[in-house]
């Protein structure tokens, strides 16, 4: 059942959301947690108290209840509030703070492995951001060029 839930999204392959909340993303997470957990989807509607046809009716694109969805996200230790999609006009916040809480949330990493992956990240999202500022003055000087080329 992982892989059917894992893989069903709108026909065309995008994520399904209601009303903002990202379902798809959502069951992606809950996903790995089951297969990191080595469990199946039917011990986890046991556990969390819903029956296994509450879950396989995401697998049919219907989004859980409240109380489901409260169950769920209390059993993999995630927080739904993650998985709204953020409009244009609201401010998003800091991703590397955001992981870092995460990382440190971990009771199954040590504080050097903590530290380790939070110099990975920070030198990758360095690196983009490099990246990005170098990049972005040459496209930028292109476009008039291309535009008075009529391109």
């Amino acid at each position: 059942m992982t892989t059917s839930l894992r893989t069903r999204g709108t026909s065309d392959g995008e994520a399904y959301v209601v009303r903002g909340f990202n379902v798809s993303a959502f069951f992606e997470v809950v996903a790995e947690v089951v297969a990191a957990r080595h469990t199946s989807w039917k011990a986890l509607a046991k556990e969390v108290g819903v029956s296994p046809s509450t879950l396989s009716r995401r697998g049919r694109g219907r989004c859980p209840d409240a109380a489901t969805l409260a169950a769920l996200s209390a059993w993999a230790g995630l927080n739904p509030a993650d998985f709204v999609v953020a409009s244009n006009n609201r401010r998003t916040g800091n991703p590397l703070a955001a992981i870092s809480g995460v990382l440190r949330s971990d009771p199954s990493l040590a504080p050097n492995a903590v530290q380790a992956l939070e110099t990975i990240i920070r030198v990758a999202y360095a690196s983009m951001e490099q990246s990005r500022r170098t990049t972005a003055p040459v496209e930028r000087a292109a476009q008039p060029l291309a535009q008075a080329q009529g391109t």
